[in-house]
């Protein structure tokens, strides 16, 4: 391979989970309703931050994280900088305890990002039920983030399969 070609493959390889948070993204902002509607939409570039910070660091950098929030705020039209906040200081949190989810079995790992989830939750809940000047419903994004729990599992398996054989051995 190319001096050029291996260079433009190691690019594709460093920008491929940061990719998958826009897709993400992109994903939750369309008009799409999960059985009618009765399921929330899960927040799949929370599944893609946790998973990348663990598995893959270095391939999702701070500066990629808060890009994905932005473009979350702008397109969900939330109050700009709070998604930036919330996948960022899910990435430092994850990040500290990086060592601990090495290695464990993938139930521990379900049940850390239950609680990245839900610490997400109240870092939503709490900042718009300060800026709406009273307690929001809570059950909407306790829906919400069960379905982003749920589909988890998922999610890992495939990004397993995409950083050993593309990311790894490639």
């Amino acid at each position: 391979m190319g001096y050029r070609a291996e260079n433009l493959m190691r690019l594709a390889k460093s920008l491929a989970p940061t990719f998958l948070g826009f897709l993400g993204v992109i994903l939750l902002a369309l008009p799409l309703r999960l059985f009618e509607g009765w399921a929330p939409t899960p927040i799949i570039p929370l599944v893609v931050i946790f998973f990348w910070s663990i598995y893959g660091p270095d391939l999702l950098p701070s500066v990629g994280v808060f890009f994905i929030g932005i473009l979350q705020d702008l397109l969900m039209g939330g109050p700009f900088g709070l998604w930036a906040v919330v996948y960022l200081v899910v990435q430092y949190i994850v990040l500290s305890q990086r060592s601990y989810f090495n290695g464990r079995e993938q139930m521990v790992v379900l049940l850390g990002f239950a609680l990245a989830a839900a610490s997400a939750s109240l870092m939503l809940w709490l900042v718009m039920s300060l800026m709406s000047g009273a307690l929001l419903p809570v059950w909407p994004l306790i829906f919400q983030m069960a379905a982003t729990v749920a589909i988890y599992p998922l999610f890992a398996a495939v990004f397993s399969e995409l950083h050993r054989r593309v990311l790894v051995e490639a």
